[in-house]
């Protein structure tokens, strides 16, 4: 997992530049007026889902889910959000793994590993396997509106140290 603000985005050399330009690229230029959809920025490898959403209000009505071939990069036009990264060892799975759409969700639990409050000018990346639950309230358990970005990047599109 990385939690940062965008401005240091450029700085991760986990992606090709191409990849990462593609992705602040959309990011910079994603204003209110950014219609709902998904938007394909190097075909199925690398693409952008945005969404109008309401935040989770209660922590047992969320789930974590895992993938196996996409790291999602979660991030926000408008609101705020909290996401929960943990480890899904001992988790109780929810559904079977979906691998059309590459996820598999798993029941809410009491202990809910790292918080992260996510807000426009920041992002979380979750690679293949991290449990990680997105979309939840920040205040006494209110729903909030959000508006969302997801990027998905397939794990081929990673870029490969030196030593691999």
């Amino acid at each position: 997992m990385i939690y940062d603000e965008w401005e240091n985005f450029s700085g991760y050399a986990i992606f090709s530049k191409e990849v990462a330009k593609a992705i602040a690229d959309f990011k910079a230029n994603a204003g209110p007026e950014l219609k709902n959809g998904t938007y394909e920025l190097q075909g199925r490898m690398l693409y952008a889902s945005v969404f109008d959403s309401k935040t989770t209000a209660r922590l047992e009505d969320a789930v974590w889910e895992t993938h196996s071939n996409y790291a999602d990069i979660q991030t926000l036009i408008a609101g705020q959000e909290i996401n929960f990264r943990r480890n899904p060892d001992g988790l109780a799975p929810k559904t079977e793994y979906n691998a059309a759409s590459d996820y598999q969700l798993f029941l809410s639990t009491k202990e809910h590993g790292a918080e992260l409050l996510i807000t426009p000018a920041c992002f979380a990346i979750y690679f293949p396997g991290e449990a990680h639950i997105t979309s939840f309230n920040t205040g006494e358990g209110i729903s909030q509106p959000i508006r969302k970005i997801v990027f998905k990047v397939h794990k081929d599109l990673f870029q490969k140290s030196e030593e691999n």
